[in-house]
């Protein structure tokens, strides 16, 4: 939340030009608040490995940091075309890998519980 809420002074510290800090302010928006979401996915991650369970949170990552990213640049980066449409990439990638990362933990979980 610090590099969201001081952007532009931080941006300041390495360009002077309107033009780059309003850019980096962007990129900078979309990532300090997607950043939040990449806890989720990390610490799941590590939960279910934790348990054991190794290869299927590594496909999970794997379809979801990589293939999903390559087909988002093909279908919805190719139809919009601008720089916010491949920030957000960031933010629904690691909230896909997340969600099912977190459901594939909850399965393992509840069968070592019963």
């Amino acid at each position: 939340m610090g590099i969201y809420i001081f952007r532009y002074p931080f941006l300041a510290l390495f360009t002077d030009e309107t033009a780059v800090v309003e850019a980096g302010s962007l990129r900078l928006s979309v990532m300090a608040l997607s950043y939040a979401v990449s806890a989720f996915m990390d610490c799941s991650i590590a939960a279910s490995r934790g348990l054991g369970k190794s290869i299927l949170p590594t496909i999970i990552v794997i379809m979801g940091s990589c293939v999903f990213r390559i087909v988002w640049i093909y279908t919805v980066f190719a139809y919009f075309g601008t720089i916010q449409s491949l920030y957000l990439l960031y933010l629904c990638s690691w909230s896909l890998t997340a969600a099912a990362e977190i459901l594939y933990f909850i399965a393992v979980y509840r069968k070592i519980v019963k």
